[in-house]
């Protein structure tokens, strides 16, 4: 089972998901997460990367499209759960960001 920062683990069923996804990775088929919320969608998400990173040795860049309304959060999860290096793209100050991951 996948521990992450802080000594953080996924419960059971989002290991199922992550684990599906792995699956779908592997045998290079395209997946959408949709149930319903509060199950983790973000949390399995981001194992999914961080296992690329860790496992699979793939770099990135990563790039996670979501409503700008979930932004924050999404890197906020990112950066508790894992040591991955994380920019919005649609940030508030603007230019700074975007030319950060232009570089």
């Amino acid at each position: 089972m996948p521990q992450f920062r802080g000594g953080q683990m996924c419960k059971d069923y989002q290991i199922n998901g992550l684990n599906w996804m792995l699956r779908a990775f592997q045998d290079n088929r395209n997946i959408v997460l949709a149930d319903e919320m509060g199950l983790g969608k973000t949390i399995q998400t981001i194992a999914l990367l961080d296992h690329l990173i860790k496992i699979c040795k793939i770099r990135g860049p990563f790039l996670v499209i979501a409503p700008l309304s979930t932004l924050d959060h999404w890197k906020k999860v990112a950066e508790e759960w894992t040591y991955m290096n994380v920019v919005i793209y649609h940030d508030r100050l603007g230019q700074d960001g975007r030319a950060e991951i232009r570089n």
